[in-house]
C-alpha cells in the first residue's frame, strides 16, 4: 500500500472518530460545544487535506520540496484558523475553548501525520534500515 493512500485511511479514521466525538460532546455538552468542536475538528481536517494534497505535488521531486510545502503552509494555516475563529465565534456562536481542543488534537494528528510521510519518503533506500 502506497504511503498516499495510508495517509488517507488515516484521515478517514480521524475523520470517523471526530464525527463520533462531535456528537458526544454535542449530546453531553450542548449545541455552543458541540458546534465548536465541529468546527474544530473540520479545519484540521481541511488543513490535513490541503497539506496533503501539495505533498502529492511535491512527492515528485524531491524532499527539500516537501519540506518547503510544509514550511510554507504554515500562513496559510494561520490564516485559516484566524478566519474559522472568528467566523465560528461572531457567526455560529460556537464555545472557544471547545473549538481550541479540536483544533490542537486535529494539529497532533497533523504533525504525526506528516512527519510520518516525510521520513518515509527521505529514509534510507537500503531495505535493511526500513
Amino acid at each position: 500500500m502506497s504511503n498516499v493512500k495510508i495517509a488517507y485511511l488515516s484521515i478517514l479514521i480521524y475523520t470517523i472518530f471526530c464525527i463520533i466525538l462531535s456528537s458526544i460532546v454535542y449530546y453531553f455538552g450542548g449545541v455552543a460545544p458541540g458546534k465548536g468542536f465541529a468546527i474544530g475538528c473540520l479545519l484540521s481536517l481541511i488543513l490535513t487535506l490541503l497539506w496533503i494534497a501539495g505533498a502529492i505535488k511535491g512527492m515528485k521531486s524531491n524532499t527539500l520540496v516537501l519540506l518547503s510545502i510544509t514550511a510554507g503552509g504554515f500562513i496559510l494555516r494561520l490564516i485559516l484558523l484566524a478566519v474559522f475563529a472568528a467566523g465560528g465565534v461572531y457567526i455560529l456562536m460556537m464555545d472557544l475553548p471547545t473549538f481550541a481542543i479540536a483544533f490542537l488534537i486535529g494539529t497532533i494528528f497533523s504533525l504525526v501525520l506528516e512527519v510520518w510521510f516525510f521520513t518515509t519518503l527521505s529514509g534510507p533506500q537500503n531495505p535493511k534500515f526500513r
